[in-house]
């Protein structure tokens, strides 16, 4: 099989010495029965992939695979050819907020305090409702953006400013959960 050599091992020579005592002929390569043939390819075959998962040995049976993801690019034609995009990315997956939006960032808030005693902070998540009922943001809005440098910028602390913005899912999902124990 592609001219290549094969060591034969002490069973392939037993088998070879079976075939010549039942009448067969060995007088060459094109003599060894097919069946000892497939054997010594099918041994071959494990030896290789046994080698290529242990990372020894260049040959593989299969080329490597490499999938690189990049970011998707619109198009300067204005024309998208691509095939209909299907995001993993949590922030693409809407948030199911109960009731009305500003009374949403006011709950969110007060969901908030029972985990500060430090009144800096606790002012620091009332600064933030305030901040986002000035501009007329939903916890959607924030949760989508995530992007905590915007409440910073209004002179809210950092750590406070980032468990606002990463907390959001999770007070939004008990919200639904005891909406619909209730």
């Amino acid at each position: 099989m592609g001219k290549r050599h094969y060591q034969l091992k002490p069973h392939h020579l037993r088998r070879l010495v079976t075939h010549i005592e039942k009448g067969g002929i060995l007088d060459g390569h094109a003599d060894v029965p097919e069946a000892v043939r497939e054997h010594i390819y099918i041994e071959e075959q494990q030896k290789l992939e046994k080698k290529s998962r242990q990372g020894v040995g260049n040959i593989m049976p299969y080329p490597p695979i490499n999938i690189n993801v990049l970011p998707s690019q619109a198009s300067t034609s204005g024309i998208d050819g691509s095939l209909p995009k299907v995001s993993m990315d949590p922030m693409d997956i809407p948030l199911e907020i109960l009731g009305l939006r500003d009374e949403a960032v006011k709950k969110y808030v007060e969901w908030h305090m029972p985990n500060e005693t430090n009144e800096t902070l606790k002012a620091g998540y009332r600064q933030i409702c305030n901040v986002m009922l000035e501009n007329g943001l939903d916890l959607e809005q924030i949760y989508k953006d995530q992007d905590p440098a915007f409440f910073i910028k209004k002179g809210v602390q950092l750590g406070v400013a980032r468990l606002f913005v990463d907390d959001i899912q999770d007070w939004a999902e008990k919200a639904v959960r005891i909406h619909n124990i209730v």
